[in-house]
């Protein structure tokens, strides 16, 4: 008979039951740490399918272990392990894999952050609050443009097509996690994925703060965003009426080099239209070493001084670009077309890579789990975005490099 995979339909007990399990685990620390990060991801997908876990093993080791060998793929894992791991062949592999649907990936990956997030309660992690970054990302694409998955981009890598994912991740030391990965086909409302993507995130952590970058700074996500009462804060590309304002403040204000003018003022996108289609927000306009630059917020009722913390916080939206980085350390490679097969790998490294960050987490002492909590004050979205500018007394380094993780992972799952 064809192998079939099976869903078992994952319960709430089902889910608290392996919580659990991890939970003693963790603190009781009678394995170490990658050891037992690498049995949580094989119990994680042995509780999501109903088929024999010998098959799943051999299913899916080549995926895990694509992510964790340099420059790895399912063809160089399972040539490299099929006789020593009893694997199946790479054709098989693969033809099996690309049974799943594209959205199981995505699935699993809900349930492993649901776990995960539980876990890190019980080992002293503090929800209270976080500067959460969105963003898309796009993996360049060299096959057959027509494919739905793939969209069109500003040129990257020698092509003008890629593949693309709308991700959160918190930007903070020592709990920089991916909260969400929405793969995004060329076939699609992206305001209403947006939506949805937006409501999920909340779902997972506290998001006080969203930081965007430009190309979400327009009307659409402003609105979406206003009416799902979130704060943000993102810059806005110049049009011609902010250029003219440029040449106006240029002539009025001039400040040293160690001196910042702000004018803050009331924004409308479509001002010519009727009321109902127009979104108000506030525009913070900065003008610093000689240099101008133009953010939106729906944040108001605070002082010029708190507005420019906000600006000043921004920057570290950088971390999620920082986490695009260490993703690409993790993810394998693959010339596959098929969106299934695309759309996991990319949910295993997202996953790989919150377990890495998980294990320093765990590693580090008290002191650098979580620096900035003690400066977050009341837990406002003002408190919250001071805290991520304050200067610690030291500088934070995670326990364990992501190399070094992928390595020893690499020595357990062999």
């Amino acid at each position: 008979m064809t192998f079939k995979f099976k869903i078992r339909g994952v319960t709430k007990q089902d889910k608290n039951n392996l919580r659990f399990k991890y939970q003693r685990a963790f603190k009781k620390k009678d394995k170490n740490l990658p050891e037992l990060i690498c049995a949580l991801f094989l119990d994680l997908i042995y509780l999501y399918f109903d088929n024999p876990k010998e098959k799943l093993h051999k299913l899916f080791f080549p995926v895990i272990m694509a992510n964790c060998i340099e420059k790895g793929s399912i063809h160089s894992v399972t040539e490299e392990y099929r006789d020593s791991k009893n694997l199946y062949s790479w054709s098989y592999t693969c033809r099996m894999l690309r049974q799943l649907d594209p959205n199981i990936g995505l699935e699993i990956s809900r349930i492993f952050r649901e776990i995960l997030f539980k876990i890190l309660k019980s080992n002293g992690f503090k929800n209270k609050g976080y500067i959460v970054a969105i963003d898309i990302t796009a993996k360049p694409f060299y096959g057959n443009k027509n494919l739905f998955m793939v969209k069109g981009c500003k040129r990257k890598a020698g092509t003008n097509y890629a593949i693309q994912y709308l991700t959160a991740s918190i930007v903070e030391e020592g709990v920089r996690f991916n909260l969400l990965c929405f793969p995004v086909p060329s076939l699609c409302s992206f305001e209403r994925m947006f939506n949805e993507f937006v409501n999920e995130i909340n779902k997972i952590a506290s998001c006080k703060i969203f930081f965007l970058d430009r190309g979400f700074g327009n009307k659409k996500y402003s609105k979406i965003l206003k009416s799902l009462r979130h704060d943000f804060v993102m810059p806005i590309t110049k049009n011609r009426k902010l250029k003219e304002l440029e040449l106006s403040i240029k002539e009025q204000s001039n400040p040293s080099k160690d001196e910042y003018d702000i004018i803050k003022m009331d924004y409308i996108f479509s001002e010519n239209r009727p009321e109902e289609y127009q979104v108000e927000v506030k525009l913070i306009i900065i003008n610093e070493n000689k240099k101008i630059h133009y953010f939106i917020t729906n944040i108001t009722g605070i002082s010029m001084e708190n507005y420019y913390s906000l600006v000043q916080t921004y920057k570290y939206r950088f971390g999620i670009e920082t986490n695009y980085r260490v993703d690409n350390i993790f993810s394998p490679f693959t010339s596959s077309i098929y969106a299934s097969m695309r759309y996991l790998l990319m949910q295993v490294s997202l996953i790989i890579q919150d377990l890495w960050t998980l294990v320093n987490f765990l590693a580090h002492d008290e002191k650098h789990k979580q620096p900035r909590e003690k400066f977050k004050g009341n837990y406002s979205a003002i408190a919250i975005a001071k805290a991520r500018i304050k200067e610690l007394d030291f500088v934070w380094r995670p326990v364990i490099p992501a190399v070094r993780f992928k390595r020893c992972v690499e020595r357990i799952l062999v």
